[in-house]
């Protein structure tokens, strides 16, 4: 089962890091009386049962039929906590059924459509509320998929997706709830099932965007292309400091539109994307309707793109608010005036619109990456045409095919000796029947002095990359003129690749991961060194290269399997945590103060580094550089002291320089932000980087 927790902003929440295996569906919603933000997430799993995999669901692109109420003319799905009917809901709800049953893994039966008030708050009727408002001519399916234990499981999701779509000839579905994406996410394939039955999914992004802090945060089942992912802003049109954030790991662009996140009733304000979804999912059911009024025919790809070409610009990035705030008198005009095929209007978005990111830096010589969405009608082909000064430095597809969704991507390489400034691109993408969109770039790269390779190769956490919870390192190092490049896959594993950099930051290695079995989530292992592999490394190393090695508890990553990486250099972690005990507050988690160093180029002018994470056995020519002494009580009561190492150092005659660790908390974006206990976690991290480097010995 999985459970929809909810934090209060002033709650304290103790986790036994060796046993915390929480993975939660929550729904998204931020109450201001009770408000909460959902704890943070280091790949910990929840071992979940009663699970129905819904694989590979194929099938035409279809258009789900009209109904024969011309007062409701289109249903909306709300998949929720259920509906309380009251005056204004009594005649828009027009089916009703639970799917808090045994049978799909509830403790309990709860036959009731009525609402389960998860928190103490009737979500699912606020949801009703808010699309009844937005769009009268909307009729409400309501499916109750959350108990009142805040507990909803996958199979009722799905199951509650199938039955509104092939039993209730729904057109809409409001799914005003998430979790962190998995491998091989079976929601997600029933998301893919009902968009290509021709049905419209809008799904809240998410609320863990911790100010941005957090990078890359938005949540499945917003994460899939299928779905239209809805980031929520205020009343100023300013991003809530909870919304989720994009891009993905891979730099695929979500959320994709922005809407309005607070709801008010009965002198309560809630807030959350949970709460902008069904602004969008209204004003879709409205275009729905616009379309049938006027005898044309619609897609889902066509209805994502509507949304995301009509939305009004807002003085954010694309990663931040999506396309921008949803408009939907515009998207209607785009409708009205496309062109049309056998009574299908014509339309496409594309996302982003604009590169780089205000975060992201350029380096002459270095392959920069850029990934586009593009949404459209029907099956159509993409042309390709660049242009600009900076065209020579680019390259990619000259079309691209797509039946409503799909994706490309084209390489940046500025071949200079010096930097160069103030270059421009264009994209222009066309399509016969179409309107021209174009993708933007305006950018400089510069002079790399040196070059770092993000190693998340073995590792598939949604918050590992440069886009998640190393965005800060990445900003601080291209910053100081250091490039940054990911490799993300274990065939990036060679000599040949490696030696490219001056140095290779492994991060979370063999990290645990959850997966779909049959009737239950299994906690699996996905990555393994292979000898090649750890040849590699070693070689590497052995030839002058520089490694940080970044390990963490055996909840969080398979220590026996990243061990073979670091016992290369007589160096492995403890099956320990230090802290024992983590504290939660507002979303950031306590760590311990690490004081206790010897006096090292990386330790100058530090009195202390936070740490979160396993303690380390070292030997060889290994070194100790940094230690906590931890008290501990055994079973006669006692107390002893013992020394554990946290940081060990390694050099070699070829000039190779090594640092490994047990923690990723001090290199991640809270420590970086001065959001943990030290002042100096940032310092800690650059003066480690130069030694690696040899940055400033020269």
């Amino acid at each position: 089962m999985i459970a929809y927790s909810a934090q209060t902003l002033c709650s304290v929440r103790l986790v036994n890091l060796e046993k915390d295996t929480t993975k939660e569906l929550r729904m998204l919603r931020y109450t201001v009386e009770e408000a909460f933000e959902p704890k943070r997430r280091r790949g910990t799993v929840l071992l979940l049962s009663t699970i129905i995999f819904v694989g590979s669901i194929a099938g035409l692109y279809a258009i789900p039929p009209t109904y024969t109420d011309s007062n409701l003319t289109v249903r909306v799905a709300i998949i929720d906590s259920g509906i309380n009917i009251n005056q204004e809901l009594e005649t828009r709800v027009v089916a009703s059924r639970s799917f808090v049953n045994t049978s799909f893994g509830y403790l309990t039966t709860d036959n009731t459509t009525t609402d389960s008030r998860p928190g103490g708050v009737t979500h699912g009727t606020y949801i009703a509320s808010i699309i009844a408002s937005e769009a009268p001519d909307a009729a409400i399916v309501n499916a109750k998929v959350v108990d009142s234990n805040d507990i909803a499981t996958h199979t009722a999701v799905i199951e509650a997706i199938r039955w509104v779509v092939l039993e209730e000839n729904c057109s809409v579905i409001n799914l005003s709830l998430g979790i962190f994406p998995t491998y091989n996410d079976s929601i997600g394939d029933a998301v893919r099932w009902a968009f290509n039955q021709g049905v419209s999914i809008v799904a809240a992004a998410g609320n863990n965007g911790h100010n941005g802090i957090a990078g890359s945060s938005v949540e499945s089942p917003a994460i899939y292309p299928e779905a239209i992912a809805v980031a929520a802003v205020d009343e100023s049109n300013s991003p809530y400091s909870f919304s989720a954030i994009g891009p993905l790991r891979d730099r695929i662009m979500k959320p994709d539109i922005s809407a309005r996140g607070d709801f008010h009733t009965n002198g309560k304000t809630v807030l959350g994307t949970s709460f902008a979804a069904p602004v969008v999912a209204a004003g879709v059911a409205r275009i729905i309707t616009h379309c049938l009024a006027n005898g044309w025919t619609w897609t889902p790809g066509m209805i994502k793109a509507a949304v995301m070409i009509g939305a009004s610009k807002l003085p954010y990035e694309e990663w931040q608010v999506g396309a921008g705030l949803f408009d939907l008198k515009t998207s209607q005009l785009y409708i009205d005036f496309s062109q049309k095929e056998e009574g299908l209007p014509l339309l496409f978005a594309i996302t982003p619109t604009e590169s780089p990111f205000s975060f992201e830096r350029f380096f002459v010589n270095h392959t920069s990456r850029i990934h586009v969405s593009i949404f459209a009608s029907s099956n159509a082909t993409f042309s390709l045409n660049y242009r600009g000064v900076a065209e020579k430095w680019i390259r990619g597809p000259s079309y691209v095919h797509l039946n409503q969704s799909g994706n490309f991507h084209f390489d940046v390489r500025v071949e200079s000796p010096n930097a160069v400034e103030d270059f421009q691109a264009s994209i222009s993408v066309t399509s016969s029947g179409y309107l021209e969109l174009k993708i933007e770039l305006d950018f400089e790269a510069i002079v790399a002095l040196r070059e770092v390779a993000f190693d998340i190769s073995h590792t598939s956490w949604s918050i590992d990359s440069s886009y998640g919870q190393f965005r800060k390192l990445y900003r601080i190092l291209t910053t100081v003129g250091i490039a940054v490049d990911e490799l993300r896959y274990p065939d990036n594993i060679s000599l040949e690749v490696l030696s490219l950099y001056d140095a290779v930051f492994v991060l979370d290695p063999c990290a645990w991961e959850i997966s779909v079995n049959g009737l239950s989530y299994d906690k699996i292992q996905l990555f393994s060194y292979t000898p090649q592999e750890l040849a590699s490394y070693s070689s590497y190393y052995e030839n002058g290269g520089n490694l940080l090695l970044v390990g963490l508890t055996n909840s969080s990553i398979n220590q026996n399997q990243a061990n073979e990486l670091f016992s290369l250099f007589n160096i492995t972690l403890n099956n320990d945590s230090i802290p024992v005990i983590t504290i939660v507050v507002n979303g950031v988690s306590s760590t311990e103060l690490i004081t206790d160093m010897i006096q090292h180029p990386i330790t100058d002018n530090i009195d202390s580094f936070d740490y979160n994470g396993c303690s380390l056995n070292y030997s060889g020519n290994s070194y100790e550089i940094a230690w906590k002494n931890v008290t501990f009580q055994d079973e006669n009561g006692t107390l002893y002291s013992e020394r554990r190492t946290l940081v060990v150092g390694l050099e070699n005659i070829n000039g190779g320089r090594l640092i490994a660790t047990g923690s990723n908390y001090f290199l991640d974006n809270w420590a970086l932000s001065h959001l943990y206990r030290s002042e100096h976690d940032l310092i800690f991290v650059l003066q480690s980087v130069y030694w690696l480097l040899r940055y400033l010995e020269n």
